[in-house]
């Protein structure tokens, strides 16, 4: 049989949870040595817009969207986006710490799409010209040289969906919006 707490243990535990919700944060935040502010710092920063024909710096490289175009999809009233990207390395260092980098695809409405994971076999079916290309999710340092590289994204859209925007997403620097 358990007795009614009294109302000292009762405000006790309430002190004590209250001052818990105000510990944890405060230990995330010494305990990260500046890295949490300086990640939030980043996250904050107004993303670099790029328009068409244009290239944007970040990461220790040159980006520049070379082609995005609708391909027939798979799926009823859908379409495939394919995405194409060269960029160049400048710093190959800053480069291998950004690495890997993430697209994303914005249509004018503000709905958002992600690449297709495996897009081998319809990549392969809809631009083979393109089929051996590196996606961003997988591109490495070592593949990059002196020349531009060229990576490739794939993205299955509604065939209503239009005014396209690329977001390139690196670590630790700001977005790169390629438009």
């Amino acid at each position: 049989m358990s007795a009614r707490a009294s109302s000292r243990e009762r405000k006790s535990y309430w002190i004590s949870l209250v001052s818990l919700l105000a510990a944890v944060p405060l230990a995330v935040l010494v305990g990260s040595r500046g890295e949490f502010a300086a990640w939030l710092q980043r996250r904050m920063e107004s993303p670099v817009t790029v328009e068409r024909n244009g290239s944007g710096q970040g990461a220790g490289g040159s980006w520049r969207l070379i082609s995005l175009r609708r391909l027939p999809g798979t799926l009823p009233d859908t379409s495939l986006m394919l995405a194409e990207i060269d960029f160049s390395v400048e710093a190959a260092d800053v480069l291998q710490q950004a690495l890997p980098c993430a697209l994303s695809l914005t249509d004018g409405a503000g709905r958002r799409w992600d690449p297709l994971p495996l897009p081998g076999r319809l990549l392969r079916e809809a631009a083979p010209e393109v089929a051996d290309r590196p996606q961003c999710t997988t591109l490495t340092i070592g593949e990059a040289g002196d020349a531009p590289l060229r990576v490739v994204e794939l993205f299955l859209v509604p065939q209503q969906a239009d005014g396209f925007t690329l977001s390139l997403a690196l670590t630790g620097s700001p977005p790169i919006l390629l438009k």
